[in-house]
C-alpha cells in the first residue's frame, strides 16, 4: 500500500469505528490486535496482514472492499450508494462526514 493508500485506509477504519460508536480499545480487542498497532492503523503508520483485515472487518461489519478501496456497494442497494460511489474518493469522505453529522443529530 502506498502512504495515501494507508491514510485512507485509516481514516475508513475510524470512519466506521466512530459510526458504530466504539472506541479504539473495543475495536483492537475483537479483532485480537493491541491498541498501539491499531492506533498506528488508523492513522496509516501501519498496513496490515490479510488475517487482520479479515479480523478488522468482522469487528466493524465492514466490507474487506470498504476498508481497501472506499466501495460501499458490498451488500447495500440503495441510491445513496450510487451516488457515493460515483464520487471522487476525497467528496466520498467528505459525504459520508456529513452523513455521519446528520445522523448524529437525530439520535
Amino acid at each position: 500500500m502506498t502512504h495515501e493508500e494507508l491514510l485512507l485506509f485509516g481514516e475508513r477504519l475510524r470512519n466506521r469505528r466512530n459510526v458504530l460508536g466504539f472506541t479504539q480499545e473495543f475495536v483492537s480487542d475483537k479483532a485480537g490486535i493491541t491498541l498501539r498497532f491499531y492506533q498506528m492503523l488508523e492513522r496509516g503508520e501501519k498496513s496490515v496482514s490479510l488475517d487482520t483485515l479479515i479480523s478488522l472487518s468482522r469487528a466493524l461489519t465492514i466490507s474487506t472492499d470498504y476498508l481497501l478501496f472506499g466501495d460501499l456497494s458490498y451488500n447495500l442497494e440503495s441510491p445513496l450508494v450510487d451516488i457515493l460511489n460515483g464520487l471522487p474518493q476525497p467528496q466520498r469522505e467528505d459525504a459520508l462526514k456529513i452523513l455521519q453529522l446528520y445522523s448524529k443529530a437525530f439520535k
